[in-house]
């Protein structure tokens, strides 16, 4: 259990020390049931990823995004297509996805952004800790290798 606690003490840590981290809540806050209302309606630019330790390079072009509905349903921009899905979080702060994974259009772009794309949703799909700190939003695996920083848009 130590060690499932020290990369997540460690993201929150570097998230409260970053100078554009500014939260009138307070400090960074693992999200749950009660507090999953500070998701909805509200868009995320993705700004960082790692999946499986292995750090993925989202360029300053690239548009990956993500938006939390009050209904369950999660969606937005993976770099080319389109993508939605849902969500759940429990009382004990735990991050679900549906069953049936992410569903995406069809379209085809540049091999770079399709790369991009497949990084993402396969890391979102592996993320089961929601993390806010003002207008960051941190999504992650229980041991860290799997990381997703947002910002807000506009932010």
């Amino acid at each position: 259990m130590k060690t499932n606690v020290l990369p997540l003490i460690l993201l929150l840590a570097w998230l409260s020390g970053c100078a554009y981290v500014t939260n009138t809540d307070g400090e960074p806050q693992v999200l749950d049931a009660q507090t999953a209302n500070r998701l909805y309606q509200r868009n995320w630019d993705l700004k960082g990823l790692a999946v499986d330790g292995r750090q993925v390079v989202i360029d300053v072009d690239t548009r990956i995004t993500i938006r939390f509905g009050p209904d369950g349903k999660v969606g937005g921009i993976a770099a080319v297509n389109r993508f939605g899905g849902d969500y759940s979080l429990s009382a004990e702060g735990r991050l679900g996805w549906g069953k049936a994974g992410f569903a995406a259009t069809r379209m085809m772009g540049p091999p770079e952004l399709m790369e991009k794309e497949r990084a993402y949703l396969r890391g979102l799909g592996k993320t089961n800790v929601a993390i806010l700190a003002g207008h960051v939003l941190v999504l992650q695996s229980d041991d860290a290798s799997t990381v997703l920083r947002f910002n807000e848009a506009g932010f």
